[in-house]
Formats: structure tokens, sequence, C-alpha cells
């Protein structure tokens, strides 16, 4: 039980499955770039073990944690379920390829064979060419996959934060539309007999009243990234 309870249990069986998934921050080849925040998915890893993840639930957010829903949550808000998609931008890319459409057909075969050797035990590779000569699996089924992967994109987001930017641009909304019902009848008296230097000066003195709506930490959101 204290092994069990002890952080560093999902540190050291994450190494596991992270060799099963191909797991690596750079993509190897020529130049070895960087895969910006792998990271991100190696502690997601080692969280859902210390938590003692249902292996369904595992399983079912690195396949599509991003249509999970409710997604799981931490306990500041942050988005869990989506960080587990991260398993299917990991992998080998060749820098500057010859031939680009060799090159995505490979990357995405390299994404789908790892899917079928992590999760169904079974290589689906051959299934590239020809219908599986041993297993169910037909040429069918591998480009229903491949065309589930070239359709997905990858982004680099703010995902920590969709809860709390949607919940002050939706402040910042219901702000906007209450300076609008006083400051409009402002204009239209304008428009209509006010002399121009008190209408400015009534304008001016609303304006000076109204303040945008700031985050707990003080910080004024004021973008939307959902």
């Amino acid at each position: 039980d204290t092994l069990l309870a002890s952080p560093h249990y999902g540190e050291r069986f994450a190494r596991h499955w992270l060799d099963v998934v191909r797991y690596a921050e750079t993509r190897g080849h020529e130049f070895d770039f960087p895969i910006p925040n792998a990271w991100r998915y190696r502690d997601w890893v080692v969280r859902a073990l210390n938590a003692d993840l249902p292996f369904d639930r595992f399983v079912v957010e690195q396949v599509a944690g991003d249509l999970v829903e409710p997604p799981r949550l931490d306990a500041a808000g942050a988005d869990e379920s989506v960080q587990g998609t991260g398993f299917w931008f990991l992998g080998e890319e060749v820098h500057s390829p010859v031939d680009i459409q060799q090159d995505e057909a490979d990357r995405v075969d390299n994404r789908i064979d790892t899917f079928g050797k992590a999760f169904l035990g079974l290589p689906l590779g051959c299934a590239r060419c020809h219908d599986h000569k041993f297993d169910a699996i037909s040429a069918a089924d591998y480009y229903a996959l491949a065309g589930t992967v070239m359709s997905a994109s990858y982004r680099q987001v703010p995902f920590e934060t969709l809860p709390a930017n949607r919940a002050v641009a939706e402040r910042l909304a219901a702000a906007d539309a209450a300076e609008r019902r006083g400051l409009l009848p402002l204009v239209a008296e304008a428009i209509a007999s006010r002399p121009p230097d008190e209408v400015l000066a009534r304008l001016r003195q609303r304006l000076a009243g109204a303040a945008p709506p700031a985050s707990r930490d003080g910080a004024v959101v004021i973008a939307d990234y959902g």
C-alpha cells in the first residue's frame, strides 16, 4: 500500500506504457526536432496511473479524449481527458521529405500500427496494402482509421484555462450588453437635442465607472480560446 500510494509508482510504471506507445520528446531522423509539449502526455500517463484510472477510461482518453463528455478535470479545473490524445502525435517524422504525400502516408501508418499494437494487440500495418490474411482486419478498416487520423489537427492551445476564459468571456459579453443599454440612449439623446459638450461629459462620466471583469488572480482575460 505504501508503494502504491507513492507518486513514484506512476513515474516507474508509466515507463512501461510509454515504451509501448514509442514515446519520445523528439522526432528522430536527421535533425531530431523536439515535439512541442510532448511532456504533457508523459505526465498525463503518470497522473492516470497514480489516480488508478480504470483501463477502459485510460484507453478512451487516448483514442478520443477531446470528445469525452464530460471530461475529467483536475483540482484547478484543467481538462485532463484531452491531454491523453497526445498519443496520436508522437512518433518519428522525416525532415524535408522528397515525396510529401508518401511521407504523410508513412506517418499515418506509424500511428495506426502503434494504435493496433498498443490497444488491440494486433499489427494493422498489413492492411495498408491488402486485407489481413489471418485476422478480421480489412483494408477498408485500415483506411477508415487513416481517415480519422488525417482529419485530426495538432494544436497548441491553452486547454488548462478554457473554462475560466469562457466564464470571463460571458461576463465581458454581459458587461458589454449592460453598457450598451446605458450608452445608446445617451447617444440617441445627443443626436436629438442635447448640446454636444454636455453629452460628452455624461459619456465620459459613464465610461469612467466601467471596468472590465477580472479573474480571481487579477488578470483580465479578453479572449475565449474555445
